[in-house]
């Protein structure tokens, strides 16, 4: 088992995503942000928005799409 100081955050996607983008690729709303699961719930990639209309991916694993 993981414990959270073991977990590697790859770097920011420089790109940013509209809603529709992120919502084609999987990504479902949690709250303020959006998340992709993978298998087992496994959360592969987390966005982030200031203004709800421009998102920016953090990668959790390192093929996140």
């Amino acid at each position: 088992m993981m414990r959270e100081s073991n977990v590697k955050v790859y770097a920011e996607v420089r790109k940013p995503f509209s809603t529709q983008a992120l919502m084609g690729m999987g990504f479902v709303r949690d709250g303020s942000q959006m998340v992709k699961r993978g298998a087992r719930r496994l959360e592969k990639a987390i966005a982030y928005s200031r203004d709800g209309d421009i998102w920016r991916v953090t990668p959790l694993v390192r093929h996140w799409k």
